[in-house]
């Protein structure tokens, strides 16, 4: 929870600070940081079917194995880095235009990515700490790293946004320069703090003995069906967002507020979904299955439980949530009204995601990602008759959003009582 918090704060002070300096420039972060994400979750992706293989060795108490793997994820996350900021450094200007039809937006966007696509690196090079520690259920690390990146993105933003102590301003350009610096920062911290751990020399961390082929063959097999079901899922987020842009500027602002927001108060389902996903991989391990099946059940109650706790704050003081992104009034004004549908997608999304995420710990991948794809096409659907075919508002948009959850939870239910979650093997 601690991780996708401070996760999020790099966009909230991102937004935070860029709604101080404009609405376009606000606006053009906020579609810009998914469309990078878009590309990061493919890295994401890659780590989470790692973090799947070492907890099912950490439960199996195969220790001498997850070093092994680890190794063999550094070296195809450094890849994919490459490659990833080939196409976000040299390709976004012809990719992006295709989606967005703001020359503001474009502009602006294009300034937050030229610095932003160098921290492709960081951000899967962190991944493979989070697998690592994640996968064998000691999270402590991921503290110290969280922490050092949240400290470290609000000076940078407020200094290199603004122009402070003595550093010209840079507006939303120097948004994502904070960010990329911020987890070269954390990144350097995590590195850090493994080589004085004792757990680098219990698991065999970084030994690079050889390349496994066998085991990669098995990284890219459980990781492939992974990282499509993260793009479609975060392109689809993408391609909504270039629906909100067709009802014009203020939507789109009006949703990038709405956004971080869902990010937010989405914290405590993500971090029970992570945890889920190595405890069902670990209980799977040791051939306890009843045990897969209660930690599914209590991580949906904690879920459930700290997302409706936490959503009460929107109801509470719902303008002055709003105005913690802009001082636009117009925009602080709106955003309210739509609070209603955003508790309403975090709701079933508290128990979806979790879930899913059990089926994903099974090892059942291939089905996951199908369960994806089929929630997303039905979803984006539904939001392109509302918004392009009937002319409908921001909050008929929005509800495609408690759609999408309400299918993956329909389809993941109704695998699981098939009863072949069981039979995955990693």
């Amino acid at each position: 929870m601690l991780f996708n918090f401070v996760q999020s704060a790099i966009g909230f002070t991102d937004t935070i600070f860029l709604g101080r300096v404009g609405v376009i420039e606000m606006s053009a972060c906020g579609i810009m940081a998914i469309y990078y994400l878009v590309f990061v979750m493919i890295g994401f992706g890659i780590s989470r079917a790692a973090q799947i293989l070492i907890a099912r060795r950490m439960g199996a108490k195969r220790y001498d194995e997850i070093g092994e793997v680890t190794d063999h994820l550094f070296i195809l996350e450094m890849i994919t880095a490459v490659i990833l900021f080939m196409i976000l450094h040299f390709g976004s200007s012809y990719i992006v235009p295709w989606f967005i039809q703001s020359q503001d937006i474009l502009t602006a966007g294009r300034d937050y990515l030229s610095y932003r696509s160098y921290g492709i690196f960081f951000s899967l090079l962190a991944f493979v700490l989070l697998a690592m520690y994640t996968g064998v259920g000691k999270t402590r690390a991921i503290i110290v790293v969280t922490v050092v990146l949240a400290l470290v993105n609000v000076v940078l933003n407020y200094t290199l946004i603004f122009g402070k102590f003595g550093f010209e301003p840079m507006g939303i350009a120097g948004a994502g320069l904070a960010s990329t610096l911020s987890e070269l920062v954390s990144t350097v911290a995590g590195l850090i703090y493994l080589i004085f751990d004792p757990l680098r020399k219990k698991l065999q961390l970084f030994k690079f003995k050889k390349l496994d082929i066998d085991l990669m063959k098995r990284l890219l097999k459980l990781s492939i069906p992974l990282v499509f079901q993260f793009l479609v899922g975060l392109g689809g987020w993408f391609i909504f967002f270039t629906f909100i842009e067709n009802l014009g500027e203020q939507a789109l602002a009006i949703s990038v507020v709405l956004r971080w927001l869902y990010t937010f108060y989405m914290i405590p389902a993500i971090g029970a979904a992570s945890a889920v996903n190595t405890l069902v991989s670990n209980s799977i391990g040791q051939e306890n299955y009843e045990l897969a099946k209660l930690s599914i059940k209590k991580c949906i109650s904690y879920s459930v439980i700290l997302t409706v706790l936490s959503i009460t704050s929107m109801f509470l003081f719902p303008e002055a949530i709003a105005n913690i992104f802009t001082d636009d009034l117009s925009i602080i004004k709106e955003t309210p009204k739509l609070y209603w549908i955003l508790g309403l997608i975090l709701t079933v999304c508290s128990v979806s995601t979790v879930l899913f995420n059990g089926l994903m710990g099974a090892g059942a991948t291939n089905v996951s990602l199908l369960i994806e794809a089929v929630a997303v096409v039905l979803y984006l659907s539904y939001a392109f008759i509302i918004v392009n075919v009937m002319g409908k508002g921001l909050g008929y948009a929005w509800f495609s959003e408690c759609v999408y959850w309400t299918l993956l939870l329909l389809f993941t239910v109704l695998y699981f009582y098939t009863g072949r979650w069981r039979t995955h093997e990693v």
